[in-house]
């Protein structure tokens, strides 16, 4: 049901009417067409007449010319011909008889050469072999068959070879005594008249391929546009199954999450935080469903009105209503009619016919959408009024105006196609699914109203007009009656309709930064990256029993905070705003300060592409929606479990030996560079942690976050075992006395010196030694 398009091209069928010919030409050329002959049909019958009619009507000009010579034998020949092909060209217009037409055609043809020949006395007096010569191709024309071309050919040349056996007995017979003079025009009007006939299959059958040239350009170009809208329009469906995917994992994963958790603990009462979003979410998901079968009935024509005579101002006034504790928790400012929601007005009735269900899904999108894309402390306007002009009979006007982002001029036309989003990208700052509007003009248009989109930079309104005459919903079922159930009480029984709350942002949710990174060791730390609070919240709590949680809004948040606190694994959303999880990804393993934190990647894309795709850039571990508990618990447990293993290997005396080594992985060159800044400042007792950041480009807590991560020690650990390996090894090679290797390593105490000492390696220096 998509308008035509201004880029695509309106072809219409090419027919042999826009041949440059003359119409008389054309009209003897389309006798005994049918219209439901085929395209090729057409080109076979027109072809064959093409090459009749000027055989025919040369042979009148022929036997006219003999008769004028007294010749009146040789005459009666081409001028019986043309009589007879006329007469067959006629039969053929009444009939439409091809077959007949075709054979009765190509036998005079083929016919009349040795007919001539041979009452004229042989080639040269009859000057047949100047037809002869245009025979064989003009009749091959006709044939699309190869097989039958070739019978054609074979009678042809049996003709020709008979012709040439009786030639020279033909004057014993037949001799008229034609003048020299009169065999030169002969002469000359064949040459003419097969010239002529030549010219003119030409000229027709250039004009075909001019013409089949012309359509296959064409037939390129319509499906070189085609293929550009195929392309689109496959771009356009993958990334919406991509994000109704996503749209119906989300809900999925929290509903089997809460409910798996009352499941398990049958004995507590269910929390009523955690029903209200399992109810929440099932009526998000019910939303959908509703929404792709409204689709699908209005592509159908199965959905029908069911109208009747309301005054919309307190339809619309409780729609909006509904809305009052989102916008007030994003510090909104509402109005309905230029008051405020809590102010106690009235306004002129306005009554007209409509659907009241179907128009609540209108006002509740685009009320819905309002909200989504009004940034915190912006302003949302909802009026309904009455136009009235000469032109055009009464509508009602609601408009809906927010401020914000706006909609970019390039994307109003095409706000309201299916599947189309204005930001489709994965990193998009809000959730949706492209189908939203598409409903709403779909059922706008069914009420025989209208819906446009304005915006600047500043605000942006959706504007619907409907009519107030039922005259113009007459094909639907119209009542008189009163609004059967109130907005409120159907809100309340959660049928299809509920409001998704606005997906949280910065402004709403701030975490407090962790001020000491040297607290609270035991446990491990997790970054839950998930734009999703109701997700968010719901993997919180899951997981705050046995790790410490830090949260993150989306992945422009997690960057930051995956920096500043260098957790010990971060489980990441994909489809976010500001930024991806792939690029999210992308950015914390090309930092040396986060390059080993591991990561989980959470998303609704379950195709092996998308796979492939976080593997590719560094994802450790997929993690698809909907999952368990047990499940994130599990794959959570398993890449600690890793670290710990990490930690021990780099632990070992390899490790902290101050020996050359070609380290190959990132984490083993990172250590490999700590270790040559200590052994740099090996005897400077000042060296330091402090020191030690300035060197790495880092600043102490990410040093220590990510010493701890990979070794388990704190940097001044690592670093005071470092000096105690380097002082093993000159104990071993008797460079000195205790005192003197303390001093060589950076201890300005030979106790402190013995004490750390035994305490790393069992055994005082001077056992050691």
């Amino acid at each position: 049901k998509q308008a035509p398009t201004a880029d695509a091209p309106d072809f219409k069928k090419s027919t042999p009417s826009e041949l440059p010919m003359l119409s008389i030409f054309q009209k003897c050329i389309d006798l005994g067409q049918h219209p439901a002959d085929s395209k090729e049909e057409r080109l076979r019958k027109s072809s064959l007449l093409v090459m009749s009619w000027p055989f025919a009507l040369a042979g009148l000009v022929w036997g006219v010319l003999y008769f004028a010579n007294d010749l009146i034998v040789p005459g009666l020949i081409p001028f019986t011909y043309g009589l007879l092909s006329l007469a067959s060209i006629a039969h053929f217009s009444v009939t439409t008889r091809y077959t007949f037409f075709r054979n009765s055609q190509l036998f005079l043809i083929l016919i009349l050469p040795f007919m001539l020949q041979t009452s004229l006395g042989g080639f040269v007096p009859g000057s047949a072999v100047i037809i002869w010569a245009v025979i064989a191709p003009a009749g091959a024309l006709i044939f699309h068959s190869i097989s039958r071309s070739l019978l054609w050919f074979a009678a042809y040349a049996l003709l020709v070879f008979t012709a040439f056996l009786i030639n020279d007995r033909l004057p014993e017979y037949v001799n008229w005594d034609l003048n020299e003079d009169f065999i030169h025009v002969l002469f000359l009007m064949n040459i003419l008249g097969v010239s002529m006939l030549v010219f003119v299959i030409q000229y027709y059958f250039v004009g075909k391929i001019t013409e089949l040239k012309e359509h296959i350009q064409e037939k390129n170009q319509t499906l070189e546009v085609q293929s550009e809208k195929l392309k689109e329009m496959d771009k356009i469906k993958s990334s919406f199954f991509a994000n109704i995917s996503h749209e119906f994992r989300t809900p999925l994963t929290l509903i089997l999450g809460l409910t798996n958790k009352q499941i398990a603990n049958p004995a507590s009462p269910p929390d009523p935080k955690d029903s209200d979003t399992i109810k929440r979410n099932a009526q998000r998901l019910l939303q959908l469903i509703n929404q792709l079968l409204d689709l699908s009935k209005l592509e159908s024509g199965e959905l029908k009105l069911d109208v009747s005579k309301n005054d919309i101002v307190p339809f619309l006034k409780a729609l909006t209503a509904q809305f009052e504790s989102f916008v007030f928790d994003k510090q909104i400012i509402m109005t309905f009619n230029g008051h405020s929601l809590r102010d106690d007005f009235s306004s002129d009735p306005i009554e007209l016919f409509f659907d009241q269900e179907k128009l609540q899904k209108v006002i509740i999108n685009l009320l819905s959408n309002a909200v989504k894309f009004t940034p915190q402390g912006g302003m949302i306007e909802v009026e309904a009024t009455t136009d009235e002009t000469d032109a055009e009979p009464e509508v009602v006007k609601i408009k809906i105006s927010n401020t914000g982002e706006g909609i970019p001029k390039e994307s109003l036309p095409f706000v309201f196609q299916r599947f189309y989003q204005v930001d489709g990208s994965s990193n998009r700052r809000y959730e949706g699914t492209g189908i939203g509007l598409a409903l709403v003009k779909e059922l706008i248009e069914l009420h025989h109203g209208s819906v446009y989109a304005e915006s600047n930079e500043a605000i942006t309104c959706f504007i619907v007009e409907l009519p107030m005459n039922a005259e113009s919903l007459r094909d639907h079922k119209v009542h008189d009656g009163i609004i059967r159930e109130t907005i409120a009480t159907k809100m309340e029984a959660g049928s299809d309709i509920a409001i998704a709350r606005p997906v949280a942002t910065n402004n709403i949710i701030e975490e407090t930064e962790i001020s000491n990174v040297f607290g609270d060791h035991d446990r491990f730390e997790i970054l839950i990256v998930e734009d999703n609070p109701d997700l968010r919240l719901f993997m919180k709590t899951i997981l705050q029993r046995h790790y410490k949680v830090t949260e993150a809004v989306d992945g422009q948040d997690g960057l930051v905070k995956a920096n500043s606190t260098i957790p010990d694994l971060i489980i990441s959303d994909i489809m976010m705003p500001r930024m991806d999880g792939f690029d999210l990804c992308k950015h914390l393993k090309s930092d040396v300060k986060t390059d080993h934190i591991p990561l989980i990647m959470l998303t609704a894309k379950a195709s092996r592409e998308n796979k492939l795709e976080g593997l590719e850039a560094g994802a450790d571990d997929y993690l698809i929606k909907p999952f368990d508990e047990e499940e994130l618990h599990i794959r959570v447990k398993n890449l600690i479990a890793l670290r710990e293993k990490l930690q021990k290997k780099f632990q070992g005396e390899i490790m902290l030996k101050p020996i050359a080594a070609n380290a190959g992985s990132v984490h083993e060159r990172f250590l490999k560079k700590i270790k040559e800044a200590i052994e740099k400042n090996i005897d400077n007792e000042r060296f330091g942690v402090d020191d030690l950041a300035g060197e790495m480009a880092m600043s102490r807590s990410q040093v220590h976050r990510k010493l701890k991560a990979l070794t388990g020690q704190s940097a001044t650990m690592y670093i005071r075992n470092y000096r105690l390996h380097r002082g093993a090894e000159l104990l071993k090679q008797g460079a000195g006395n205790v005192t003197e290797i303390a001093y060589q390593v950076g201890f300005n105490s030979a106790t402190y010196f013995s004490s750390c000492f035994h305490a790393l390696f069992g055994y005082t220096p001077s056992r050691y030694q």
